[in-house]
């Protein structure tokens, strides 16, 4: 196994009553001071049946619907200190403050990859999955995707992890995905509670982060080398062979 380990991305998901996701605009945003006045689109916002989607040059994106909002930003190599998103999130709280908020999901995305995609494969399908007749079934390998859901002492961390192709500048790589998903329900009696819970859960990304590398290198990933970092990458699922 490969131990080239990456976070790839970090969103903080938002679930509230009455959020109207259409006040979002690029306007809204800077002129509420959410985001700086000089930050560029990376294209035209799309607002298709009652969904938005706002993305910038600097790889942060906001998409929301109806009673809720997620924040996305692909953070790669960034140092803590550069990451955006949990100030934009808190900067979207402070500006919103009239909405009923109820849970918040701090997700963390990474990956590792394999030689090959027999690699892969042996890896979910044969360590992490105990091999048997279940494999063998139609005209070709089953395609396995594991849920694992872990309570902690605030909230729940669910994990999922599946096989996927991740395509770098210059090649094509089999990888091992684990999607990560701190989910808290804010503590609070008031409305006001609520938001102060709120704030200091984003406030506190970079413990909900520790907690996922530490149960990846402790469970899944024995031993660590330095990444290989691309500028630039997309994750897309593996295609069925035939």
């Amino acid at each position: 196994m490969s131990q080239n380990f990456e976070i790839q991305e970090l969103a903080i998901v938002i679930i509230a009553k009455n959020l109207n996701p259409t006040v979002l605009t690029p306007d809204f945003l800077k002129y509420t001071g959410v985001i700086p006045a000089d930050w560029e689109l990376a294209k035209q916002p799309a607002y298709t049946n009652g969904v938005v989607q706002i993305f910038f040059t600097n790889g942060l994106g906001i998409v929301a619907q109806p009673n809720s909002v997620t924040l996305l930003e692909n953070i790669g190599t960034k140092h803590p200190e550069e990451v955006l998103v949990p100030k934009i999130t808190q900067n979207l709280i402070d500006k919103l403050s009239q909405v009923e908020y109820q849970t918040v999901g701090i997700n963390p995305r990474g990956f590792t990859t394999f030689d090959s995609e027999a690699d892969a494969y042996q890896y979910l399908s044969g360590k992490l999955l105990a091999p048997g007749s279940w494999q063998q079934f139609g005209e070709g390998k089953v395609n396995a995707t594991l849920q694992l859901s872990y309570p902690l002492k605030r909230g729940t961390l669910n994990l999922g992890i599946s096989q996927v192709n991740v395509q770098f500048p210059d090649k094509q790589a089999a990888a091992i995905l684990f999607s990560g998903n701190f989910n808290y329900p804010l503590a609070g009696n008031t409305p006001a509670e609520k938001i102060q819970d709120l704030q200091q859960l984003v406030q506190n990304w970079q413990d909900s982060l520790n907690t996922y590398q530490q149960l990846l290198v402790e469970k899944f990933l024995p031993s660590t080398e330095a990444p290989e970092v691309p500028r630039s990458i997309s994750v897309f699922p593996p295609m069925a062979k035939s």
